[in-house]
């Protein structure tokens, strides 16, 4: 999965410079640094994975592992190199307060005839240094093979903490015999950051199963909240009603956040790139808020933000690539708004922009690659399910229109691919709408989802794929490759108004939602 991340990290500065935009770095710079490509938590501090080349006397790459420096870390900012390839490693990281797990492929021949293994590390995570160092390695015809992935995840329970390697291979664990001649792996290690037990290993033809797990609760029933990724510590902060918690999706603990100083509701919380949270408008009863507040997870603290200039619940709230943040539409007053406001985390300070051509609520707002921002479909004042789509362009504070969806919808959902373009999906419909930016036509149809009027939560996955979950509890997956939705198994129970998270592992954590009625505090995480 992390191949893929790297990959567009590379490329969008070419992109850039290829649309008139700014030069990219040069070629040099694009070659020997390569962007963190996972990240993960222990002791209140965040370790990034990387790697860089290096030129000399041939190509060879170096896997980093790096400990930011930060106020919730008690030691300072260090990395460590962790060994040497001959091709560019396949990464992945997972953390605990026990230790930190680090893998990456290593071909530690340059001419390839050793193959290609993966080495498997436990980080200390005070000292930054090697614990215990492992690998496996595949055979095929008594040399070694190509192990071409490892992607880890920790399974913790009441007898300790196991790491699961999952990939994809050449060759096999335990030639000859072929007993474990399958593509694909799991690896096993028993209590891995406190003893040397070797690893299990599972081999199959077919690729692993969806893995739904239960990984703590929350400390209070929750339904219709939101749920924002903490970029720096990758914990999650839930907010709804007067209360507010943190979620660590490493050590399966919740905790409270303080006290949020408004009660909210129908409100939008977004990360800005300060690292603060920005939490704005809702409602309480009938009435609807004009005010905003932040909360600071490096002071744990809440305060006022400025008060935007139309009260608003039901709107939309999209982060800007200048950082400022977007606010539109919603229920107001009286009725829905076509107002549209910028918020600026530099002057604390709201200004109105160009307002909607027609006011909605519960629509969707979509920044594109382009910058600007695809608004689509809604809640009118008179009750109907809008069709029509809008782009804003910030550059020139001018609306224009996107063309129609091929149904109304409300309440849906919009995600974004790495292509570019947008699935518009649920609302009551099982009809998928994909609008292409870069088409003379950008409407068309995708494969329609069985179910989709349920969706209640759309997921790009660092894989590429797109992980709905359903009220009804099941969950479909799409893959761009196939154009086709499958089953990704299912949640614990049906769960109306829970939330799916995006996690720096490429797990999803979905918490909370109501079953029958009555508010969750369940929280399960998806690993695919």
């Amino acid at each position: 999965m992390r191949t893929v991340k790297l990959a567009v990290s590379l490329t969008l500065p070419l992109l850039t410079q290829a649309c008139g935009g700014p030069p990219p770095e040069s070629s040099s710079a694009l070659a020997t640094r390569a962007a963190a490509l996972t990240t993960a938590t222990s002791r209140g501090c965040t370790f990034s994975l990387s790697h860089e080349l290096r030129m000399m006397p041939r190509p060879t790459y170096y896997p980093l592992i790096t400990r930011q420096a930060s106020a919730s870390c008690p030691w300072p900012g260090a990395s460590l190199e962790l060994g040497e390839t001959h091709d560019p490693p396949k990464l992945s990281i997972a953390a605990n307060d026990l230790g930190v797990a680090v893998s990456y492929t290593d071909r530690y021949s340059p001419s390839g005839s050793a193959g290609v293994h993966l080495r498997v590390l436990h980080v200390a995570p005070d000292t930054l240094t090697v614990v215990r160092g492992t690998e496996l390695i595949s055979v095929e015809n008594y040399r070694a093979s190509t192990i071409y992935s490892g992607e880890l995840s920790l399974r913790t329970d009441a007898t300790g903490t196991a790491l699961r390697v999952q990939g994809e291979k050449s060759g096999s664990f335990s030639y000859p015999g072929g007993a474990d001649d399958g593509r694909y792996y799991t690896a096993t290690y028993p209590h891995f950051f406190t003893s040397t037990e070797a690893a299990t290993i599972v081999s199959s033809d077919t690729a692993p199963e969806e893995h739904w797990a239960d990984t703590g609760s929350l400390t209070r029933a929750r339904a219709g909240h939101t749920a924002t990724l903490l970029n720096a510590t990758g914990d999650v902060l839930l907010v709804s009603g007067d209360s507010a918690e943190i979620h660590n999706p490493y050590t399966h603990v919740t905790r409270s956040a303080g006290t949020p100083i408004i009660q909210h509701a129908q409100h939008t919380a977004t990360a800005l790139a300060s690292g603060q949270v920005l939490v704005a408008g809702g409602a309480s009863g009938t009435m609807k808020r004009s005010s905003s507040e932040l909360y600071d997870p490096a002071t744990d603290a809440w305060s006022y933000a400025a008060e935007m200039h139309t009260p608003r619940a039901l709107h939309t709230a999209t982060l800007l690539d200048s950082g400022q943040v977007l606010v539109v539409g919603g229920e107001s007053t009286q009725t829905e708004t076509d107002s549209a406001e910028l918020y600026d985390p530099d002057t604390n300070t709201w200004n109105n922009v160009a307002p909607l051509p027609s006011p909605r609520s519960r629509h969707t707002a979509t920044l594109l690659y382009s910058g600007k921002v695809l608004v689509t479909g809604g809640q009118s004042p008179s009750s109907s399910a809008l069709q029509d789509a809008r782009l804003y362009d910030p550059a020139t504070n001018a609306w224009t229109p996107a063309g129609t969806l091929s149904l109304g919808r409300a309440g849906h959902l919009a995600v974004q691919l790495y292509s570019g373009k947008v699935f518009i999906l649920g609302g009551g419909l099982d009809q998928v709408d994909v609008y292409d930016p870069y088409s003379l036509t950008p409407w068309t149809q995708g494969p329609e989802l069985a179910q989709g009027g349920s969706a209640t939560s759309a997921t790009h996955l660092y894989s590429g794929e797109v992980l709905v979950t359903h009220a009804t509890g099941q969950a479909s997956l799409y893959d761009p490759s196939t154009d086709a939705w499958r089953s990704a198994g299912n949640l614990s129970a049906p769960r109306l108004g829970h939330t799916a998270t995006l996690l720096h592992t490429g797990q999803v954590l979905v918490t909370g939602g109501a079953t029958a009625g009555v508010p969750s505090t369940t929280v399960q995480t998806y690993t695919h």
